[in-house]
């Protein structure tokens, strides 16, 4: 009877434990990443932008004159371009905001989604064609959507080291009113842009992590054909620069 009740409590008991222990080991041999991860990257940052607009010194502006009003005169020259009146461009800050979906396809490669906005502030008289009321700065407010593919070239078991280059669609836009009463402006234009860079996580928890990313990146879009536009309907608008951000991630690992 005895002996029937210590095998009872053995059996299982040891069963526990090398179940412990064959989970144990394989915890042990997950890395940060592997095929099969997903991860979840949301983070902040800065860029340094080149931005840069080409067009006519008249749009559409001028139609709407107590509100806001074409500069009628050629806008300010850089030197680097003194055969191109039109065409202005200036070293300017931004802030970023992106969101990061990447899912691994083999144990070195990812492939993944990035969403995220830039916003710079600049003067349209200096950039595009038209004044406000006392030469104020409108908000610009860059949206871009790309497709990733990401090489992870140095992984343990919490940290994963990855460069990456993207493809996808990127767009601008403004828009406002001087007051309540004031016809408003708009501007939107669309096209494409391509980024490239490194990509650092840090898992402290098993799931949970620090994300950071240092990345080069050059869009470029255009007004055309695009419904709306009350001001600079000409001007295409072209950003390039360097970005560092910052935020956590978040890994799910079958």
């Amino acid at each position: 009877m005895k002996k029937n009740y210590f095998s009872a409590i053995l059996v299982p008991f040891c069963l526990l434990i090398c179940g412990s222990a064959s989970y144990a080991q394989k915890q042990k041999a997950r890395l940060a990443f592997q095929k099969g991860s997903l991860m979840v990257s949301v983070s902040e940052g800065s860029t340094i932008a080149n931005y840069k607009t080409n067009g006519t010194a008249t749009s559409s502006a001028s139609t709407t004159t107590g509100t806001y009003r074409s500069t009628g005169a050629p806008m300010p020259i850089d030197d680097s371009h003194p055969t191109s009146p039109s065409c202005h461009h200036h070293c300017t800050d931004g802030t970023r905001d992106p969101f990061i979906i990447e899912y691994g396809i083999t144990n070195k490669i990812s492939l993944g989604i990035t969403s995220g906005n830039d916003i710079f502030v600049v003067k349209p008289s200096a950039f595009y064609g038209f004044t406000l009321p006392e030469d104020q700065s409108v908000k610009v407010k860059t949206t871009e959507l790309t497709f990733d593919g990401s090489y992870h070239f140095f992984v343990n078991r919490r940290l994963d080291l990855s460069a990456f280059a993207g493809l996808g669609h990127f767009s601008v836009n403004f828009n406002g009113k001087t007051a309540s009463d004031a016809t408003a402006y708009n501007y939107t234009a669309n096209g494409s842009i391509a980024r490239g860079g490194l990509r650092v996580r840090y898992y402290f928890l098993y799931h949970l992590g620090v994300f950071g990313q240092i990345s080069t990146y050059s869009g470029k879009c255009s007004p055309k054909n695009v419904k709306g536009n009350t001001v600079a309907t000409d001007y295409t608008t072209k950003i390039s620069g360097n970005a560092i951000e910052a935020g956590l991630c978040y890994r799910f690992i079958r």
